[in-house]
This record gives structure tokens, C-alpha cells and sequence, in this order.
């Protein structure tokens, strides 16, 4: 072992592994690293002049030297105290940088912030902030002041929050500020905010030519950012341990470098385009977040680069160990970065486990390197021995095992590199309205492809099972892997990289282009009418269709949930109208992200609520009132039957009460939709002499038990009763009084029943529920 492999390397991974047992298993302090560090230096020194045997002494007192500099690097980091921010709590004024853009869900916006002073006195550390998702949202680099109530992480039976937050920099948490104000955009350097509005001008490029969930799957694997990922496909990648995929690391530096020195060797020489592109590359980490897969990945690549320039034929997994070295050097506590352990032994497997596998597969079905088949069996081998090495801090970090992690790595393998090949195209030329149509009609079927595999296998029953291994479990798990390796053969040649296999992007990208266009073409339309209460979480968004036009009433919360929803509903990109009932946040977040990635022909809505969200995005606007209609065609039209603006009431003094009830009428069926009105309204609506029977009503204000009166339940007779909520909502939605009030209806839930279609040709009415 020690001729074969060498020594510097040796010497890495010393280090490593005493970083690990001092971040993870701490010590008995830094004066005992020392002592066992210079005992150590002063052995080797001691034994340097002995021959072959001493050199081999030196060698080894060496390597236990930097495993005993390790150790103290994380013991030190372990044993270093928190800054102040730490201990603070009660009531403080903060103001801080945000450190990356906020996380939506629901109407709830979570951010990092790095913090500059605590009540006006300079001060550091990190602080995760909870509030209502504000209109205009918050990005990377902003500055803003607010007045929160500090608390401590809060600690869970199987998972140390405290410890999770702190290995990334957070060490104090607060939610709902008192008040908070937004004192500068793009606080940092300027060159970090140029990149920064380059990757927003990237993704929003992705999201103009991509639906939803397929646009932030693609973002996710290109940028490693997205904005309205659906909690309901990031449960199914973890539960097929395919989380890994979106995830920015070695596949992509190497697809990036492989690109870039392709057209540049166009002009210059291959070893000065090489150089052109290592420059490239802090750009890119920086663009991507400088997360640790990503920096660790950036490092190898330099060095793989740096060695093929100049004729050095170096394994791969010898820059793996340099670069986790470094990293670990810098930042100790990275070792328990989830996201680190499972990028160091993702790539662990990709390089040890993988190259013997895939030439035993090669070997096994007779098939030569280089073709496409070969490209294929490559992305199996690099899928399971990537799946294999992370199994154990899987487990450790999330307490489940994917059982089928491996197979769907397998299956999703080809599939990943056409979408990273759509997203690129999307990224940089979805600009251009030809090239953002053809990703929208052709390019969406390799990320659909990969939604539809990765859902269809995540409800396979045992997709995953509860496991809580021991330390001792995991390390007989990699001792098992090695043995793996070695009985496979340790002649394999090294694996390619995957800029090198990308020529299986393209085939496939167009094989499912190829596939979603003639099942698209050959799905004839039913010609029905339609209204669907889409599943957006807590909230509404309703959409109207008829004869090709498309009206959608609310846009649903801030997250984007609609972006999600509406695919499932809606053929193309486009909406005549969008028509807001009133302003709360659950109805009318959602209209930003609706701005930016659909057309939109015209914003409906009360004049009131107009003139609080019409302010941004432009677009033509058109106030309604009551007595207005809407005509989709000539059997569907929308009618505006509350509030009356000019004569208002007592009745119609609080905003939901103002919220405007509409009436769709399909032929000779009737569908009322009264958004969040309350009890004062409704008893103005039976009293005024409306004809409000509807053969189905969507509950109004979601089942509040302060609305869905009797009077209202008596004039309007629903036969179908739809509650628009959120599964485990905070407001007990639908309230268990007014479930009982719809006894003599059939009760959908979107919650539980997803999207509830009501589909007419003017005089029958069929209603479905997608689960």
C-alpha cells in the first residue's frame, strides 16, 4: 500500500480523518492534539535517516502527524464559542445582508441573514428569519432593518436542529418581526451582484420557457437555485434519493469546462482555451451560491485540469482528498454539512466504486467503449456507486433509507443530462421568444419525463424504510465497499467525465421530445367547458375555460404553488385574464410570479385592489363592479354579483366582505364562487334578491366557521360543496361546524381530493378530483 499509493495523499487523508473525529468526536482539548502533534513531528525527525525502512517510519509518523493536526483543527472548531448572537434573546433591533434568496411556502418567506449589528452595536453571526412573504420579494444581497424577538434553535427528538443550523453559519433564529424595513438593494461588492443578477436573468429565462415543476427541476440541476420547487416532488427525490441531482457539483463544473473549452478551441489552442476556462470557474461557484459541493467540486476540477495541461496522469479521487483537505482545513465544521458529507462521498463513489463496475458491465454484455450504449452502462455504473457510497449518511442524517435509490438512479441517469441540456439552452437563449417556444412545446418532455419516473417510483410501496445505523454500522459499510472494489478489479480504467458522456444528452432530450409531441398530438380535447379549484396550498386559484379562452380567478399564495398547479389544467402559457377577488396575500401573492413567467392579457379586479398590486409588472388592468361580466364564449360567461361599490353597506366594511362574489355561468349550470366573504356579506347577497342557486359553490372564505351561513346555504343550494385548503392549515380549515352545514352536498377537499374539475356542456355537469 505505501508504494502504491502516494505519500502526500496518505498524508491528506490522515488530516481528514482527524477532522472528522475532532468535529464529530471531539477530544480532550487542543493542548492534547498539540502534544501528540509535536510528539509526533519529533519521531519522524528522529527516524528520517534510517533507509528505506526509516523513510517508510518517517512516512508513517508523518501521516499519523497530520491525523493528530486534524484531530485538533476540529476539536478547536468544536470547543470555539459561538459569537454573542448565540445567547441573545428577547426583543432586538437587527439589520443584516441577506444571505441567499428566501424560501417560499405557503404566504411564509424564510431567509438567512448575516448579521451587521444587534441594537445598533456592531455585531456577526447568522440569523434565520421567519415573516409573511412581502409583495415585492426579497433577494440575495438585500439590507434590511427589523425588530424581532430573538430566540435559540428549538431541538428535536432525531435531529439536532442547533447543530445543522450552526455547521451552516446560523446561530439564533426569530419569526414574525414586529416590523422590518428594507434599507438597501444589492448591498454587496459589485462584482458579487453582477453575478447575482446574471443568475436572476438565467432563471428567469429557464422559467419563462419552462412550466412548472419541470422549470425549477431544471433551474435546481443548472444553478442550484429555484424559487417554487413543490414540497410534494422534494419529498419524492428524497424518498427515491435522487435529491443529489439538484445539487450543482462535479457534473456540472465538468459539463461547464468541457463547453467552454469546446468553442474556445475553436479560436485558440486546446491549452490556452483550457486556461480560459479554469478562469471561468469562480464566476461560476460564485453564480451557484459558493455552496460546499459546488467549491469542492471547482477545487478537483483545477486540479484534474491543471494535471491534464501538463501530462500528468493523476486518479481523480487523489484531487478528491486534496480538495476535501483544503475545504476541511478552512471551515472544519463543514464535516457535518449534510450537504458535504453527501457531495464527498457521492464523488467517492463515482470515482472508486464506478470504473470497475462499469467495465464489469461492458465485459459482461460484450459491449465496446465509446459508443451509446457504453455512454449508457457508464451512467449506471456512476448512479449505484454514488448510491452506494452515500447510503450511510443518508441514513444518519434523514433516519430513512431509499431502497431504491440505486434502480432510480439508474432510470434517471439519462434522463438528467437531457434536462441539464434543456436548461442551458433555456438559461442562455430563453430570451428568444423562437427558442423560449421551442423548450415550452419540445424541450419540456425530458424534465416531464424525469418528474413522471421520480413520482411514479416514490409511491412504490417501501420506496423507503425508517433506519438509524450506528457509527460502527457505517464504517463496516465503506470497509464492505472497499472490498466491493478491489473484487471487482482494481485494473479499471479510470470513468469519464460527465462532459464526456453529455452525448447521451441530446438523443435523449430528443427522444422524449420526440415522444411528449405525438401523445400531445394524438390527445383530442373533450370541447367541455371546465372550472378547476386548483391545489395551491392555503389559498385560491380557480381557472375558468371555454373555447380556447382562459380566465383565472386568484393567483393563489406567494410561493408560486399556482405556477405548479396550473400546468395540470391549463394547454400553453398564456391567460386572457387574470381576475382578483380581493388583495389578502393567500389570493393575490401569486400574482408576481404569474407576471413573469405566463402572458397575461389583462388584470381584473376591484378598483380597490387594483391599486395595490397593479403598481408592478404593467400590463393593462380593467376595474370591475357589480353587474359586470366577463364572456368567454358564448355559453360561459363570469358575472361580478357583490359588492356594490357605490352603494356599500355596513355589510361590506371589512376586506373580506369586499371581496368580489362571482357567478360562472356554463349554459344552464351555475358555479358560485365567493371568495373569503363573511357572514354580514352573505346575508346582504340572500337578501338583495340575486338568484344565487348554483349547482356547485366553492366554500366561501375556506370553511371558516364565520361564514357558509344558513340563509346563504339556503339560497344558493350547492349539490357539490369544493373547500379550497391547505392540508394542516394553522386556521382549521374547513372548520368541522361547517362540514356539518354541507351534509346534503358532495364535500371535496383540494387538500385531500387535489384539483376538483367541474366540466359542463351547458346542461349536464361531471365534476372529477385528480386523486
Amino acid at each position: 500500500m505505501c508504494g502504491r499509493v502516494p505519500e502526500l495523499p496518505r498524508g491528506a487523508v490522515a488530516f481528514i480523518a482527524g477532522c472528522v473525529s475532532g468535529g464529530l468526536v471531539g477530544g480532550r482539548g487542543r493542548r492534547a492534539a498539540a502534544a501528540a502533534l509535536a510528539a509526533a513531528a519529533a519521531a519522524a525527525l528522529a527516524g528520517g535517516a534510517g533507509g528505506a525502512r526509516g523513510r517508510a517510519l518517517l512516512v508513517l509518523l508523518a501521516v499519523a502527524a497530520l491525523a493528530a493536526a486534524g484531530h485538533a483543527r476540529g476539536s478547536e472548531a468544536d470547543a470555539r464559542p459561538p459569537p454573542p448572537l448565540a445567547s441573545l434573546e428577547g426583543e432586538h433591533e437587527i439589520s443584516g445582508v441577506v444571505r441567499s434568496d428566501p424560501r417560499l411556502s405557503g404566504t411564509i418567506a424564510r431567509l438567512d441573514l448575516r448579521v451587521e449589528s444587534v441594537d445598533g452595536a456592531p455585531a456577526e453571526g447568522g440569523l434565520r428569519l421567519t415573516l409573511p412573504a412581502p409583495h415585492e420579494p426579497l433577494r440575495a444581497g438585500d439590507r434590511i432593518a427589523a425588530t424581532v424577538e430573538v430566540e435559540r434553535p428549538g431541538d428535536f427528538d432525531d435531529f439536532d436542529y442547533a447543530a445543522f443550523l450552526r455547521s451552516r453559519g446560523i446561530h439564533a433564529v426569530a419569526a414574525y418581526p414586529q416590523r422590518w424595513t428594507l434599507i438597501e438593494r444589492d448591498a454587496e461588492h459589485e462584482i458579487v451582484n453582477a453575478l447575482r443578477d446574471l443568475r436572476r436573468w438565467a432563471l428567469g429565462n429557464i422559467e419563462r420557457a419552462l412550466p412548472e415543476p419541470e422549470a425549477s427541476l431544471a433551474a435546481g440541476m443548472l444553478l442550484g437555485r429555484q424559487r417554487t420547487m413543490p414540497a410534494a416532488l422534494e419529498e419524492d427525490l428524497r424518498r427515491t434519493g435522487t435529491t443529489h441531482l439538484l445539487v450543482v457539483s462535479g457534473q456540472n463544473i465538468a459539463l461547464l469546462l468541457g463547453t467552454a473549452v469546446g468553442l474556445l478551441s475553436a479560436v485558440v489552442a486546446r491549452r490556452q482555451a483550457a486556461l480560459i476556462a479554469l478562469a471561468l470557474l469562480p464566476g461560476y461557484v460564485v453564480l451557484t451560491g459558493a455552496e460546499p459541493p459546488v467549491v469542492r467540486a471547482a477545487i478537483m476540477a483545477v486540479g484534474i485540469a491543471i494535471a491534464a495541461i501538463s501530462g500528468r496522469r493523476t486518479p481523480g479521487w487523489i484531487y478528491l482528498v486534496y480538495a476535501l483537505a483544503l475545504m476541511l482545513a478552512l471551515r472544519p465544521l463543514l464535516i457535518r454539512d449534510v450537504a458535504f458529507q453527501l457531495s464527498a462521498t457521492a464523488t467517492a463513489g463515482v470515482l472508486l466504486i464506478a470504473p470497475p463496475l462499469r467495465d464489469r458491465i461492458l465485459a459482461r454484455l460484450g459491449v465496446a467503449p465509446g459508443g451509446l450504449a457504453a455512454g449508457f452502462a457508464e451512467g449506471a455504473a456512476v448512479a449505484v456507486g454514488a448510491s452506494l457510497a452515500v447510503l450511510p449518511v443518508q441514513a444518519a442524517a434523514f433516519g430513512t433509507l431509499p431502497v431504491l435509490q440505486a434502480p432510480a438512479n439508474v432510470v434517471v441517469a439519462p434522463l438528467y443530462e437531457g434536462t441539464v441540456l434543456v436548461a442551458a439552452i433555456a438559461a442562455l437563449l430563453g430570451w428568444l421568444q423562437p427558442v423560449a417556444w421551442l423548450v415550452e412545446v419540445a424541450g419540456v418532455f425530458a424534465p416531464a419525463a424525469f418528474v413522471a419516473a421520480v413520482e411514479a417510483m416514490a409511491a412504490l410501496p417501501l420506496a423507503t424504510v425508517e433506519l438509524h445505523p450506528s457509527p460502527l454500522a457505517g464504517a463496516a459499510w465503506f470497509a464492505l465497499l472497499g472490498g466491493l472494489v478491489w473484487l471487482l478489479g482494481r485494473r479499471a480504467t479510470q470513468i469519464a467525465l460527465p462532459g464526456q458522456r453529455a452525448r447521451l444528452a441530446a438523443p435523449v432530450a430528443l427522444a422524449t421530445a420526440a415522444a411528449g409531441l405525438w401523445l400531445a398530438v394524438l390527445t383530442p380535447s373533450d370541447g367541455l367547458a371546465s372550472v378547476t379549484v386548483l391545489d395551491v396550498g392555503q389559498g385560491q386559484a380557480i381557472l375558468v375555460q371555454d373555447g380556447g379562452a382562459a380566465v383565472l380567478v386568484d393567483a393563489g399564495p406567494a410561493d408560486g404553488a399556482v405556477l405548479t398547479a396550473l400546468p395540470r389544467a391549463l394547454e400553453g402559457r398564456s391567460l386572457d385574464a387574470v381576475l382578483l377577488t380581493h388583495g389578502d396575500s393567500d389570493h393575490a401573492s401569486g400574482l408576481a410570479e404569474l407576471r413573469r413567467r405566463l402572458r397575461i392579457g389583462v388584470l381584473l379586479g376591484s378598483a380597490e385592489t387594483l391599486s395595490a398590486v397593479a403598481t408592478d409588472g404593467g400590463g393593462a388592468t380593467q376595474a370591475l363592479d357589480i353587474g359586470d361580466s366577463i364572456r368567454l364564449s358564448e355559453r360561459t360567461s363570469i358575472e361580478v354579483l357583490s359588492p356594490p361599490v357605490v352603494t356599500a353597506t355596513r355589510a361590506h366594511q371589512s376586506a373580506n366582505n369586499r371581496s368580489l362574489v362571482l357567478l360562472v355561468t356554463i349554459g344552464e349550470r351555475r358555479i358560485l364562487l365567493p371568495a373569503d366573504i363573511e357572514a354580514p356579506a352573505e346575508q346582504w347577497l340572500a337578501a338583495s334578491g340575486l338568484d344565487l342557486r348554483a349547482d356547485a359553490l366553492v366554500l366561501p372564505h375556506h370553511g371558516s366557521r364565520t361564514s357558509s351561513s344558513e340563509a346563504f346555504l339556503e339560497a344558493v343550494e350547492p349539490r357539490v360543496a369544493i373547500a379550497s385548503v391547505g392540508a394542516r392549515n394553522p386556521h382549521g380549515h374547513p372548520h368541522p361546524e361547517v362540514v356539518e352545514r354541507y351534509a346534503e352536498a358532495l364535500l371535496l377537499r383540494t387538500d385531500e381530493h387535489g384539483d376538483v374539475t367541474l366540466r359542463s356542456d351547458g346542461e349536464r355537469l361531471w365534476v372529477r378530483s385528480s386523486r
